[in-house]
């Protein structure tokens, strides 16, 4: 009699309902502008990796992306440093000189990126795998060669490869303010002053000598 009371409680405990306390949840809502789909697109992602816990995956490939292209720009510009050396009268020696003085200075040296036409495909090649590093902003490129700037200096010296005009300030907002007044384009304006220039000295060589 005994054993079936205590049967009868167990079977009670098992039907009295069990209260299931919970600690409230604060959430936080965010809104973000983008100006793009694809921008949207990667936001999205980099949200899809940071909860799912592969955002170290995504940043262990951008290093290891990155250390391919080094991998690849040292071998490049070992193939530039060498050409320009051991050829240094050719046509492509003067286009390496040209390409490397560009990325030394890009606003002194313009390079006309048709002259890579002129390069064979290896050369072609390593200098499109320099850019790529060069785009990084990691480090000048002097810093990389092997005779540092000096050289680089001397390679400019050499192939006569001349920094682009300029003028001062002043000089600067008076022709901008004569193509203003006149209104005529810089090329004719120069060509003008040059055509000006070329017979002032054209009269002053030809006066007889007093």
């Amino acid at each position: 009699m005994q054993r079936v009371r205590e049967m009868q409680r167990v079977r009670e405990m098992q039907r009295v309902p069990l209260e299931v306390f919970t600690m409230p949840v604060n959430k936080i809502s965010l809104t973000l502008q983008v100006a793009n789909e694809a921008q949207a697109r990667e936001l999205q992602e980099a949200w899809e990796e940071i909860v799912s816990g592969k955002k170290l995956v995504r940043a262990e490939a951008l290093d290891h992306g990155t250390e391919a292209i080094m991998e690849r720009a040292r071998g490049a510009l070992q193939v530039i440093e060498t050409v320009i050396r051991q050829n240094p009268t050719t046509g492509q020696a003067g286009r390496l000189v040209r390409f490397l003085a560009a990325i030394y200075n890009g606003y002194d040296f313009a390079f006309d990126l048709t002259e890579l036409r002129g390069l064979d495909t290896e050369l072609a090649n390593a200098c499109l795998d320099y850019l790529s590093y060069d785009r990084l902003a990691k480090r000048e490129v002097h810093h990389h060669l092997s005779g540092g700037d000096g050289e680089l200096q001397g390679w400019i010296t050499d192939y006569a490869v001349e920094p682009r005009l300029t003028l001062a300030e002043s000089h600067a907002r008076a022709f901008a303010k004569l193509m203003e007044e006149t209104r005529r384009s810089p090329n004719e304006l120069l060509k003008e002053a040059i055509d000006l220039l070329l017979e002032a000295h054209r009269r002053k060589a030809s006066a007889p000598k007093r």
